[in-house]
């Protein structure tokens, strides 16, 4: 990244005191050292006196009152709290601006107030105010006027924000930041990310979006920093999504229930649906096996109440056959790596030093030695491990620290060692984290501009990537339906230390094998394909576990 080039921002806005993810991401970009903020335009419409009390109760959208009075003063999300930022902008000079309305809702800057702006020499604004503007201010910035749409804006314009995704009962939650043009919702995509909706929590639904989005306008700088490309692959948005609008009392009602029913749902899965996990093992390559229809394995393990085997890897010497899975225990609550048979009948626990959970236990072969990278995301560190056939473990070195990596797969590629992962507690279904380093017992450095991607539905890894005709495959999970429900084969069509992009070729679901509800693993080595396949079953002991979690939550204990 060139340290000279500096960019230079402002902000349209309402006032100084903003939202808590507004704030977010006004503070992660002044915190940047090429990022400069040069100007505030302030709506000084927004502070002229106010209509009359009578005046308001005429014009008020009773139609709506049950969504308004919900927001007001019961909805607590903390992406909606205030916060000034009166004080830390004292010195930033400030344009007061009155827009022209024309039409039902569209605003045109007066020409003085564009030439003052331009005057600026602004790389880009964001919009945090002034409701639909259009003109000549949308070209008074070199990248142009930025601003968010919290919905996905190919199927939902409008708002309110993560309110349609619940009722309509979608999978995932989206949103987008645009660059703004004078065709309403039709900017070009700077980012887009997708989230699970989280469908018995309105409140928990709007922050991971607010918490997702965020991030977005720095990642934005730091590729016009390196002179990347920001514009989505689909630069214009589609003009056929619906408008909503706010919701009518009877929407707000019939939301109520959706909202109680699934969150009876939800609690219900939770103590009675228990994920159980089986390991089945395959004779020749994934594309071979995914191909056909309903396959039987050829090993598979035991389906149990109490405990489950996931996540399985193939020894990387094929002068062995044995493999590595997770094997947890809702006794115990906790995962831990197991060596076995190729039937994954005959196998013994390993001893890492680690008494927390461990999973995913990735492993390869490098100069004559099987290594392993085991999830370990509550010790906060990646660790390397030489491994051998009689299952003897010796610690190498951590490889990333203060990092609570999910599911860290590694290869080389390119002269140079790639590990991709997801993150414990940060959308760890949803974002995707890459490293790198120029040796294997180097320290892994990380991607420029981590997450690179946020999509429940192809982000976290799903197995060991691979190389076909040169060109490099990673496996990723998708979890938008649920944890687990699918894999995608996707295709890097480019990767390096600043930029990222890739796109899905195959799409593996679990039906392919047979009467299951979800796969989140795939791997191939020496003509053997191993994946893990989920049902649900009712476990005492997870019963149990879940119950005391929610007692504990509640304060009861």
């Amino acid at each position: 990244m060139s340290q000279k080039k500096k960019l230079k921002f402002g902000i349209l806005c309402n006032s100084l005191v903003f939202e808590a993810w507004e704030a977010a991401c006004i503070k992660q970009l002044l915190q940047h050292p090429a990022i400069e903020l040069q100007l505030l335009v302030v709506n000084q419409e927004a502070h002229l006196p106010g209509s009359s009390l009578l005046q308001k109760l005429k014009v008020y959208p009773y139609k709506s009152f049950l969504f308004r009075a919900y927001k007001r003063y019961l909805l607590k999300a903390k992406a909606f709290q205030n916060i000034s930022l009166e004080e830390q902008f004292k010195t930033i000079p400030k344009l007061e601006c009155t827009t022209i309305k024309k039409g039902k809702h569209s605003a045109y800057f007066d020409e003085k107030d564009v030439a003052h702006i331009k005057a600026f020499d602004l790389d880009f604004m964001l919009r945090f105010g002034f409701n639909i503007i259009k003109g000549d201010i949308l070209e008074s910035c070199k990248y142009g006027i930025w601003s968010f749409h919290h919905a996905d804006n190919d199927f939902i314009r409008g708002g309110p924000i993560g309110f349609w995704e619940i009722y309509l009962k979608y999978d995932t939650t989206a949103a987008v930041l645009q660059q703004l043009n004078n065709k309403l919702d039709q900017g070009k995509t700077l980012r887009k990310g997708y989230l699970k909706t989280i469908n018995h929590s309105y409140q928990e639904n709007i922050d991971q979006l607010a918490e997702m989005t965020a991030i977005w306008p720095l990642q934005v700088c730091i590729d016009l920093l390196n002179e990347q490309s920001v514009f989505h692959a689909q630069e214009e948005i589609t003009p056929k999504a619906k408008l909503y609008k706010y919701p009518t009392n009877y929407h707000f009602l019939k939301f109520v229930l959706v909202l109680i029913m699934n969150k009876i749902k939800f609690h219900v899965a939770q103590l009675f649906m228990a994920e159980s996990w089986q390991v089945a093992r395959f004779e020749g390559a994934i594309e071979h096996i995914v191909s056909q229809p309903i396959l039987k394995p050829d090993s598979i393990t035991k389906s149990c109440s109490e405990t489950y085997c996931a996540d399985p890897f193939l020894w990387p010497n094929e002068a062995e056959k044995l493999m590595l899975f997770e094997y947890f225990s809702y006794k115990e609550n906790v995962g831990k790596i197991a060596l076995a048979d190729f039937d994954g009948k005959q196998f013994k626990l390993l001893d890492f030093g680690i008494n927390s959970h461990m999973s995913y236990p990735f492993c390869f072969e490098f100069e004559n030695q099987v290594y392993c990278l085991p999830e370990q995301a509550a010790s906060n560190t990646v660790s390397l491990y030489k491994i051998n056939k009689n299952g003897q473990v010796i610690k190498v070195k951590d490889l990333i620290c203060n990092f609570e990596a999910r599911d860290a797969s590694l290869i080389y590629f390119q002269q140079k060692w790639w590990l991709f992962c997801a993150k414990a507690n940060y959308f760890e279904n949803a974002a995707l984290f890459i490293f790198s380093a120029n040796s294997l017992f180097d320290d892994f450095l990380p991607h420029q501009n981590n997450p690179v991607k946020v999509d429940v539905q192809n982000a976290r890894p799903a197995g060991a990537l691979f190389l076909k005709n040169n060109e490099l495959y990673r496996p990723a999970q998708n979890s938008a339906k649920h944890y687990g429900n699918e894999v995608n084969i996707n295709k890097i069509v480019t990767l390096s230390t600043i930029a990222f992009q890739e796109e899905i070729v195959q799409t593996i679901n679990a039906t392919n094998f047979g009467d299951y509800k979800g796969i989140h693993h795939i791997s191939n080595h020496n003509g053997h394909t191993v994946i893990d396949l989920k049902t649900t079953r009712f476990s005492l002991y997870n019963f149990r576990f879940q119950m005391l979690r929610k007692f504990k939550k509640m304060g009861k204990f």
